[in-house]
Parts: C-alpha cells; structure tokens; sequence
C-alpha cells in the first residue's frame, strides 16, 4: 500500500504546470494512487469581482473555462494513463487556495512547478510555490 493515497498536482496551463503534471502522474501511477489536476482561478477578493462588475456565476464560468483548458493540456500530455484523473477548479488566491484544499494532510502529495507566472509576477507578488511550501505541513513536490 502506498504512503500517498492522492497525489495532487497545481495546474495553471504553463509549461511549468505540465511537467509538473507529467510528473505527478508517473509518481501517482507508481504508488498506485488516485492523480488529482488542482486548478485556481486566481482571483484575490470578491471586492475586486464586484469592481469588474462580475457575477458569482460569471466568475465560476470563467473559472470552468480555465479550467478546462489547463485540464485538456494536462490530458493530452498524460494520455497513456490506465485511469482518468480527478479534477478540481477552485477560485481565489492561488497559494491560499491550495493551503485551504490540502488541509495540511499528511496522506497526499502535492506536485507543483516551481514558476507558472512571469518571472516579474513572481518578483512582484512571490511565488506560489514558497507560500505553500512554507505553510502546509502535505509533503510537497517542485518541479522545476
């Protein structure tokens, strides 16, 4: 029996995404556990939804629609798998959205990659990944 029972892996539609979810699903595959595709639609409040005049179902449809796309590049790039992934569309801040969805469990894993944003993003909002890295206590994974 594998110490992992899912092995969750951050989309976001970059190419830093992907290899991270080509990863995850060889790991996943290997442990013989369930591969979980994660992707938040960052947004940072609802104040600023409300700002752009958004809707809670527009929100969500653009969040599905995000989704989708970032969840086909994955699926394309994984297709040789036995089983299909589960998949999980989020909305918020990226980094806190993960920290809420993992939970701090200890019987997953989570794979991200290291930089899905514009190295100037990063620079300017930090990276993702440490966020999470420095807040969760779910073994984690970067790719890079």
């Amino acid at each position: 029996m594998s110490a992992f029972r899912k092995v969750i892996v951050a989309v976001d539609g970059s190419e830093q995404g992907l290899q991270a979810a080509r990863v995850a699903a060889r790991m996943a595959d290997s442990m013989g556990a369930e591969l979980v595709l994660l992707h938040v639609f960052a947004l940072m409040s609802d104040d600023i939804a409300g700002a752009l005049g958004m809707t809670t179902e527009e929100i969500e449809e653009v969040r599905d629609r995000t989704a989708r796309k970032a969840f086909d590049a994955v699926l394309d790039a994984i297709s040789d798998r036995p089983r299909p992934p589960e998949e999980v569309a989020l909305v918020g801040d990226v980094a806190e959205a993960i920290l809420d969805y993992l939970n701090d469990a200890r019987d997953v894993l989570l794979v991200m990659g290291r930089r899905g944003q514009t190295r100037m993003g990063s620079l300017l909002l930090g990276s993702v990944s440490d966020k999470v890295l420095r807040h969760t206590r779910t073994p984690v994974t970067v790719v890079s």
